[in-house]
């Protein structure tokens, strides 16, 4: 059987989005560079890598103890599939990617967005900002942003006008900042259009909504039992928004995995869901916190756990911890089950 071969592609938001994209530009090789093992921790089949990094054997035999699928390395082969996200047809995928899209769906739906607003210039942000006089906080968002990317968060009594003005080029989402208690990830396998498979993650997430890691089950059940038992939150009815989340992707197009981001807020001392912050139409960490999961069936929960080399130096991890980035990498990465 002819093996496959793929190639990471962490920029594809980049492919997307910017008229300039450029496959070699350097800040694209980056953060492949940095985060292209990901592949060995998702992949489950034999396949040929198009590896931008370089990677010790010591690293790789590691990996492969875990039971780890190490793929063949062909940094030069031509014919390649990239892996990341979906690039058969760019017009829909930027649509199912946009924000723009989740937000309108959900303040149609009610499942979020309701205090927010779609603005194109510095006078229509001061004219929403207006309506709401209460809301101290706000976080102005790109609509084709990742990982806290594009975000810019500010007071609405105290602001840069200038610093407002020039970022605002285009439209942009801005809507008030929450008490944020945790994040989630949905993701729905589908094949050809049909849902194979739901299950859920917690995403750990900075203040500015850079991706820290996250935790997982082995099965939709053991996940929410999880959750409960962590935060006292039932997380059945987010499953059931989720899934009709999912069938709108699916009548707008989507022929593959999607991840639903949602979080829990507490307001007036109330725990609330704000069920669709944003969609992802390609592949996510939250893959990646699965399979970990998936690994350890008999673990009531397993952990991820991302952070930079420096604090890493102020504050080491214990050493329960599992890493499973290289060694060299400027951020870290550390896995270990809960029981």
């Amino acid at each position: 059987m002819v093996k496959k071969a793929y190639k990471v592609d962490l920029d594809y938001e980049s492919f997307l989005f910017d008229p300039n994209y450029f496959e070699e530009n350097p800040a694209n090789l980056k953060i492949i560079k940095e985060f292209e093992y990901v592949f060995f921790l998702i992949n489950k089949e034999n396949a040929i890598l198009k590896n931008i990094k370089t990677y010790e054997k010591s690293y790789l035999e590691n990996l492969a103890s875990l039971g780890f699928v190490i793929p063949e390395f062909n940094s030069l082969i031509k014919d390649f599939e990239y892996w990341w996200g979906h690039r058969e047809d760019r017009e829909l995928a930027k649509k199912l990617n946009s924000k723009l899209t989740s937000a309108t769906i959900a303040r149609r739906n009610n499942w979020g967005f309701i205090e927010g607003a779609i603005v194109k210039d510095l006078p229509e942000l001061q004219n929403h900002l207006l309506q709401f006089p209460n809301i101290e906080t706000w976080l102005l968002k790109r609509p084709d942003g990742f990982s806290g990317i594009g975000h810019y968060q500010f007071k609405a009594h105290s602001y840069d006008e200038k610093y407002l003005s020039k970022i605002l080029v285009g439209e942009h989402l801005l809507e008030p900042v929450y008490k944020r208690l945790f994040d989630i990830g949905t993701t729905f396998e589908i094949e050809k259009g049909i849902i194979k498979n739901q299950f859920m993650v917690e995403n750990f997430n900075s203040e500015n909504g850079s991706f820290k890691g996250g935790a997982g089950a082995s099965n939709l059940e053991k996940f929410k039992k999880y959750i409960f038992l962590k935060y006292q939150y039932s997380l059945d009815e987010l499953e059931k928004i989720t899934q009709e989340i999912a069938n709108i992707y699916i009548a707008f197009g989507a022929k593959s995995n999607i991840q639903i981001d949602s979080f829990v807020y507490l307001e007036a001392g109330q725990m609330k869901v704000y069920a669709l912050v944003e969609v992802n139409y390609r592949k996510t960490m939250g893959l990646v916190i699965q399979s970990l999961a998936d690994k350890y069936p008999e673990a009531k929960s397993v952990e991820w756990r991302i952070e930079s080399a420096k604090k890493l130096k102020e504050n080491p991890m214990d050493k329960d911890w599992i890493r499973l980035s290289p060694k060299e990498n400027h951020f870290q990465s550390f896995m270990k089950p809960s029981n």
